[in-house]
């Protein structure tokens, strides 16, 4: 039990298991009381989790970009 809210033990133990989000369970404590209200909000728990935190398949392309780019730009600038 956390401050009054009953979470079922498999909602618990995928929150343990992922300590991002234990993070952004401390900055949004009001997910608790959605997960507790309705167990099955946790998948979109998940998806606000990693797109709160850009873990998105999306963020990490435009990351890979970003990366690559950067060193397109560093070979042309050392090749001159």
């Amino acid at each position: 039990m956390i401050g009054g809210i009953n979470l079922r033990d498999d909602i618990l133990i995928k929150i343990y298991q992922n300590p991002e989000y234990l993070e952004y369970l401390r900055y949004h404590p009001k997910w608790y009381q959605y997960l507790d209200q309705n167990p099955e909000n946790f998948s979109i728990f998940e998806q606000v989790v990693k797109k709160e935190l850009k873990r998105t398949s999306y963020d990490k392309i435009e990351r890979l970009k970003k990366h690559v780019n950067f060193a397109n730009a560093l070979i042309k600038y050392l090749s001159k």
